[in-house]
């Protein structure tokens, strides 16, 4: 039978039982609860330096807003006087100043669309079709974009059960550039369905669609009509007219994008934006204080005394220096961060943003704001300075959050540490059970010996009984 039963002392007198529990139990309190308590302080560790990888990402993402690849530290606006003519919107690369915007014409797609009408969408094409016509009689092909953009469409009509909603379907298949539907020209109690062919793109270059082919036998379609696509036509004052396939227009004005509604004149006017870079700077403070309340919790070591002993408790990221280590690079690049050519503005203290005693940043607003109207671009070289030097691709953040970066090295250290734990407890559970069938099979032959003495002096005691 499996575990066997154990009958404990029955002639010693001894509990057995609980003299091998206890001794497991002081091995596994010498011997397996230390690893246990280290295996959950690393864990901890590990757990809490992902989501400092977290936390830095997050400052990652909020200091792009002031790399110099996306324009610089100081956010810009662009307002136009005729938002009913078109819309305009920056980065933080565009240069102040005034511009004069001639919208002459708009973008748009072509559409194409046959004149006959059908009293339902399933309607036949053309009913008089045996499908013993030629192919070619029976197609109709379209070519959609010119040039390297052009895509060629064919639709072939089977026969007389071929209706307008498979013609639509058909198309609609074979195309990635146009679109075919169905248009209700009539009412809901006397439909007059049309099929239209629409480009997906503005502009002719892929928006142009003609009809290149129709079968000799698709009598019923010999009549179209159509809108045909048509490129914006825009003229910048000091930069002449130009030409777009799209109502969006960015490649004129350098870090402005253009967003056309109707043609006429309106005046582009691009300045700083106090306001939004104050918001953005307010979000890199609170991502950056959280970055380090984070680390100072998690560094926290508590001391607890109980009469003569004395317990320390570390925090997940006491026993690690990536954290610290992250945080100290940090400070060292919002020191070194400067404006060369500035006079009054030239480090983060000038731009109201100071260290308080806890290493968390202390902003003033009304600082930053009265910083960006006396000298923008100093205080733009000072973001700039530490956001390319904190949040580019190898920078001081990326050289820790990275794949296999260094707090991915510190967490795989932990985990091997981690694994040869485990390796280490199970061994030793291991040694533990034998150790208990050890004693238990010695306890038994202990007890067996006693069972004999005890008979041997129970029948001596009977022989000198018989002898009085």
């Amino acid at each position: 039978m499996a575990g066997g039963i154990n009958f404990s002392g029955l002639a010693s007198g001894i509990d057995t039982a609980a003299l091998i529990q206890a001794t497991s139990d002081a091995t596994r309190a010498a011997r397996v609860a230390p690893s246990e308590k280290r295996l959950t302080e690393l864990e901890e560790t590990n757990a809490a330096a992902e989501e400092l990888t977290t936390k830095l990402d997050l400052l990652k993402a909020s200091l792009k807003n002031f790399t110099t690849i996306n324009g610089g530290g100081v956010s810009k606006t662009a307002t136009s006087s005729k938002e009913s003519v078109l819309a305009a919107s920056v980065t933080n690369s565009a240069i102040n100043g005034a511009y004069s915007v001639s919208v002459t014409s708009l973008a748009k797609n072509h559409t194409y669309s046959f004149d006959q009408t059908f009293a339902s969408s399933s309607t036949a094409l053309d009913a008089a079709l045996t499908g013993s016509e030629p192919a070619l009689d029976r197609t109709v092909t379209f070519t959609v974009g010119t040039g390297g953009q052009q895509e060629t469409v064919s639709v072939e009509v089977t026969d007389g059960s071929f209706t307008i909603s498979d013609f639509v379907t058909a198309f609609n298949n074979a195309s990635t550039k146009a679109q075919a539907s169905l248009v209700n020209t009539g009412s809901s109690a006397s439909p007059a369905y049309k099929i239209v062919v629409s480009s997906n793109y503005e502009g002719t270059e892929k928006g142009t669609i003609t009809r290149t082919a129709l079968g000799a036998s698709l009598g019923v379609l010999t009549a179209a009509g159509e809108d045909a696509a048509t490129d914006a036509s825009v003229t910048v004052t000091g930069i002449g007219t130009v030409t777009r396939a799209t109502n969006s227009i960015s490649d004129i004005i350098p870090g402005v994008t253009l967003s056309l509604s109707s043609t006429g004149t309106a005046t582009v006017r691009i300045s700083e934006d106090p306001d939004t870079t104050v918001s953005k700077v307010q979000d890199f403070i609170d991502t950056y204080n959280d970055v380090v309340k984070y680390i100072n919790e998690g560094n926290v070591v508590t001391r607890d005394e109980t009469k003569k002993e004395v317990t320390n408790t570390f925090g997940p990221l006491a026993a690690t220096r990536v954290d610290d280590n992250a945080l100290t690079a940090l400070r060292s690049a919002i020191s070194a961060s400067k404006s060369a050519g500035g006079t009054a503005i030239r480090i983060f203290a000038d731009l109201g943003i100071t260290t308080q005693r806890d290493g968390t940043l202390l902003f003033d607003s009304a600082k930053l704001k009265s910083a960006i109207a006396s000298e923008p671009t100093s205080v733009s070289d000072v973001l700039s300075s530490f956001a390319d030097t904190a949040a580019k691709t190898g920078g001081t953040i990326d050289i820790y959050t990275r794949f296999n970066g260094l707090i991915d090295l510190t967490i795989n250290t932990n985990k091997d540490a981690i694994a040869d734990l485990n390796d280490r407890i199970q061994e030793t559970e291991r040694q533990i059970e034998r150790q208990e069938e050890s004693m238990r099979a010695r306890y038994a032959r202990l007890e067996s010996l006693m069972s004999k003495l005890q008979q041997q002096q129970s029948s001596l005691t009977s022989a000198l009984r018989g002898l009085g």
